[in-house]
């Protein structure tokens, strides 16, 4: 991992490190409401139900972007071939703006469809709840990729069960948003919302690995 010899990750990695630190005490108070989130779908709903939590939240989840995106870049999680042979930093500054435009990208399909529908609690759970699971993601992945790298020194395999972890985690995510949908839709209203709210901006961070 070359990532530690460059000045700028290190800097990178110190400086969040650091503000994680000072904000520890938001990430204690909102983690029980994260695991409920992972025992029942009603935990998305009651998190949401709470500004304090929320805004906790939200706050975590954009300080661990960077460090999310330094993962990604750490294990080549994300490595179309058009930034193969760039320099680390362009690598991470293009794993970093393609995750900014997935993120607008469902944010974007979020609020076209609130604008054609009621605003809701359930609705805005099920909207926001990704950023309860990629809290939870970045955390796994953290604490999994060392686990994994320590038993095995195959960088391949590392990086293989790495994407198992993102896969079935967003499996779980896309099942727990359904229910929530599920709780106001019916079946067929909540297919169609999961097909436009996740498969769209999903296929299209994929193809983009696999186009680029």
């Amino acid at each position: 991992m070359d990532m530690f010899d460059n000045p700028v990750f290190c800097g990178l990695a110190v400086f969040f490190t650091l503000l994680f630190l000072l904000n520890l005490r938001s990430l204690i108070k909102v983690a029980p409401s994260l695991w409920d989130c992972v025992r029942r779908w009603k935990g998305n709903v009651d998190l949401e139900d709470s500004i304090q939590l929320s805004r906790s939240r939200n706050w975590i989840a954009a300080i661990l972007f960077v460090p999310f995106c330094m993962l990604v870049y750490a294990y080549d999680l994300f490595t179309p071939d058009i930034i193969s042979g760039q320099p680390p930093l362009v690598r991470l500054a293009v794993v970093t703006g393609v995750m900014v435009l997935y993120l607008l990208l469902r944010a974007f399909l979020n609020w076209q469809l609130e604008m054609h529908n009621y605003r809701s609690k359930i609705f805005t759970a099920a909207n926001r709840s990704f950023f309860n699971y990629a809290v939870i993601l970045f955390f796994i992945l953290f604490l999994a990729g060392p686990i994994v790298r320590m038993f095995s020194g195959d960088e391949t395999l590392v990086k293989a069960i790495l994407l198992w972890i993102i896969a079935l985690t967003y499996l779980f995510y896309i099942f727990r948003r359904g229910q929530i949908f599920g709780s106001a839709c019916n079946p067929f209203t909540t297919f169609l919302y999961l097909c436009s709210l996740e498969l769209l901006p999903s296929a299209a961070l994929v193809l983009s690995a696999i186009l680029l």
